[in-house]
């Protein structure tokens, strides 16, 4: 279950008067319940909510109808359904991307015989991993939806990500986000994870070595695509994950490169007008 949230998460949000309070609310209520394998109770998304259980129950209800919410009556527990997910498949097909990096993608995963993810930073303000592909060669795996939130300051991807941009604007990034220990080897200062980006940014690659999950390693590399501006820009972030009893630091490493050269590939396939629909250009 999700932890509990604070009034100071809360007062980070943008005012009352500028969002639809009820809106906002539901939207909450659906990321609460994506993250809930055995569903939340009343009591529990009220809780989270920080709502009466009157006000939770009008939500859940106006869910229900609308189709993206379920009521287990056996062990009165709710549920997403599965409309949520068919809506973010839809709109990936429309924007063609998993088509052409699909075959990119599962290239990697069986040459690493690892987890690969592809992700997509948002607006500039937030990345979000949008396809996951499992080598076939092994038999112990990374479950590739082990956790859907990007950790900037732990992950491999989100420090690719973070490898591209000023420090004053990564630094922010965190910021808002949060720099928690997450395990005994979790980097929380920030004049170490500078250095640490820096030579990232020089080998074109990050890594990241139980410092999210206890027993996961893993390597990212950016995507550097040209805008019609001219700049070049980080666009997304291709990750190759392993377990740490089957890779050492070193070997994980070792597929840094790799990630690189198809992150390099998947940028010459980009978009070249970010105004754009997100649909990656075949190269020639």
């Amino acid at each position: 279950m999700a932890g509990t949230r604070s009034d100071s998460k809360r007062s980070a949000t943008k005012p009352v008067e500028t969002t639809v309070l009820a809106v906002e609310r539901a939207l909450e209520t659906i990321q609460l319940l994506s993250d809930a394998a055995d569903g939340l109770s009343l009591a529990e998304i009220s809780r989270e909510l920080i709502i009466n259980k009157a006000i939770a129950s009008r939500l859940l209800e106006t869910l229900e109808h609308a189709g993206y919410v379920w009521r287990d009556d056996v062990a009165q527990r709710y549920h997403l359904t599965y409309r949520i997910s068919n809506l973010g498949l839809r709109q990936l097909q429309q924007s063609g991307l998993l088509g052409q990096c699909t075959s990119v993608l599962e290239d990697l995963a069986e040459r690493t015989g690892e987890l690969v993810r592809l992700s997509v930073v948002e607006r500039g303000e937030k990345i979000t991993w949008v396809y996951a592909v499992v080598g076939t060669r092994r038999t112990l795996r990374i479950d590739p939806n082990f956790n859907f939130e990007v950790s900037l300051h732990s992950h491999a991807t989100g420090k690719a990500w973070l490898m591209t941009l000023p420090f004053q604007r990564a630094a922010k990034l965190i910021d808002q986000a949060g720099m928690a220990s997450l395990t005994t080897h979790t980097n929380v200062d920030y004049e170490i994870l500078r250095k640490e980006l820096d030579s990232s940014s020089r080998r074109g690659f990050a890594s990241t070595f139980e410092e999210n999950e206890i027993g996961v390693g893993a390597v990212a590399a950016p995507i550097m695509a040209s805008r019609l501006s001219g700049a070049t820009e980080c666009v997304g972030v291709v990750s190759v994950a392993a377990p740490t009893n089957r890779m050492t630091r070193t070997q994980i490493e070792a597929c840094g490169p790799l990630a690189a050269e198809v992150a390099s590939r998947l940028a010459r396939m980009w978009p070249l007008d970010e105004r754009s629909p997100l649909r990656l250009q075949r190269p020639a």
